[in-house]
C-alpha cells in the first residue's frame, strides 16, 4: 500500500518536473500575466475575477504543451545532453511515447474547450497559441530547427503571450504592443543564449539551431546586438511609462543598483560580457517591467502622474 503510494506520488512529480517543466510553465505564464495586468482597465474583483481565473487555466495547459511538445520531439538530442535529459522524462524512459502522445493531447483540448465557452476570439488566438508551440518542436514544421526562424518564432511567441494576456483581461493599448516588443526581444535573447550553451550537444546530433548554423562567434554577436536592441526598446517605456510616478521610478533604479551589486562576485570578473549581457538584459529589463506595472496600477487608482515629460519639453 505504501508502496503504492510512493509510486503515485514519484508519477506525479515527473510530470510535473521531466514532462510539462513545471518551473518553467509558470514562469512563462507570469510573463503573460504581464500582459493581463496590462490589459485590465480596472481594479474590480466582481470584473476582473472570471476573466483571471480563464487566463490561468488556459494559459497554464498552454504553456504545459509548450513545454511538453517540445521534450516529445527532443529525444535524440536529449539523450546525449546531461543538462537536458534529467528534465525530459521521455528521454529518461520515465514516461512512455505513447503515454505522453495521449497527456499532450489532454493538454491541448482542455485549453480550448475552456476558451471556446468564453470568447470566440479567446479560442482562436487559443488555437494560435497551441499551434506556435507545435510548430515550433513538431516536425516537418519545427521551426527550433531552421536557423534565423528559430530566433524570430520565439520573439513571436512571446509577443503573442502579452498580446493573449491582454486579450483576456479585454484591452489592449499601446503600452501592451510595446512592452510585448520589448519582452519579445528579451525572450530571442534568451534563446540565442540558451543555442549557444547548448551548442556541442546541437551540434553532435545535427540540431541546426542558429549557433549551430552561424558558429559561435556570430552567435556571440548577435547575442550582443539583439541585447543593445533591448536596452534601445526600453528608453520608451522609462521615458513616457516608469518615470512618471515616484514609486515606479523608484523600483526601476533600486533593482538597478541591486542587480549591479550583486553581479560583482570577485575582482576582475565583473564585467565580462556574459554578465553584462545578463545584467542589461534581465536586470534592467525586469526593473523596466515591474515599474510599468507599478505605473499601470497607480493610473488604475486614479492617481495623478508627475507629468515629468511634460516639464521637461517645457524646460527645453
Amino acid at each position: 500500500m505504501d508502496n503504492t503510494i510512493i509510486k503515485k506520488k514519484n508519477i506525479i512529480s515527473i510530470f510535473f518536473t521531466e514532462f510539462i517543466r513545471i518551473k518553467d510553465v509558470i514562469s512563462w505564464t507570469l510573463i503573460s500575466l504581464i500582459g493581463f495586468i496590462l490589459g485590465m482597465t480596472q481594479l474590480s474583483i466582481k470584473i476582473g475575477l472570471v476573466p483571471f481565473l480563464i487566463f490561468i487555466a488556459t494559459t497554464l495547459c498552454i504553456m504545459a504543451f509548450t513545454f511538453a511538445i517540445n521534450n516529445f520531439y527532443d529525444v535524440k538530442s536529449d539523450n546525449i545532453n546531461p543538462r537536458r535529459k534529467k528534465i525530459n522524462a521521455i528521454a529518461s524512459g520515465r514516461i512512455l511515447r505513447k503515454k505522453a502522445l495521449f497527456l499532450l493531447i489532454v493538454l491541448a483540448i482542455i485549453p480550448l474547450i475552456i476558451s471556446i465557452f468564453f470568447k470566440l476570439e479567446i479560442f482562436l488566438f487559443c488555437t494560435y497559441l497551441l499551434f506556435l508551440g507545435w510548430a515550433y518542436s513538431a516536425p516537418p514544421v519545427r521551426t527550433k530547427n531552421i536557423p534565423v526562424l528559430d530566433v524570430i518564432w520565439h520573439f513571436i511567441g512571446f509577443f503573442s503571450y502579452i498580446i493573449w494576456g491582454s486579450l483576456i483581461s479585454g484591452s489592449i493599448t499601446s503600452l501592451t504592443y510595446l512592452m510585448a516588443i520589448s519582452i519579445g526581444i528579451f525572450s530571442s535573447i534568451g534563446q540565442v543564449g540558451n543555442h549557444i550553451s547548448d551548442y556541442t550537444s546541437d551540434k553532435e546530433t545535427g540540431t541546426v539551431t542558429f549557433a549551430v548554423w552561424a558558429g559561435l562567434d556570430k552567435a556571440k554577436i548577435t547575442l550582443n546586438m539583439l541585447t543593445f536592441l533591448h536596452l534601445i526598446i526600453l528608453i520608451p517605456l522609462v521615458l513616457f511609462y516608469s518615470i512618471q510616478y515616484y514609486a515606479s521610478f523608484f523600483a526601476f533604479v533600486a533593482i538597478a543598483i541591486v542587480g549591479l551589486i550583486i553581479l560583482r562576485p570577485k575582482r576582475n570578473a565583473f564585467p565580462s560580457k556574459r554578465c553584462w549581457t545578463y545584467y542589461f538584459a534581465v536586470v534592467i529589463g525586469g526593473g523596466v517591467y515591474l515599474s510599468v506595472l507599478i505605473y499601470h496600477i497607480l493610473i488604475l487608482l486614479n492617481i495623478r502622474t508627475l507629468e515629468f515629460l511634460n516639464l521637461l519639453l517645457i524646460l527645453v
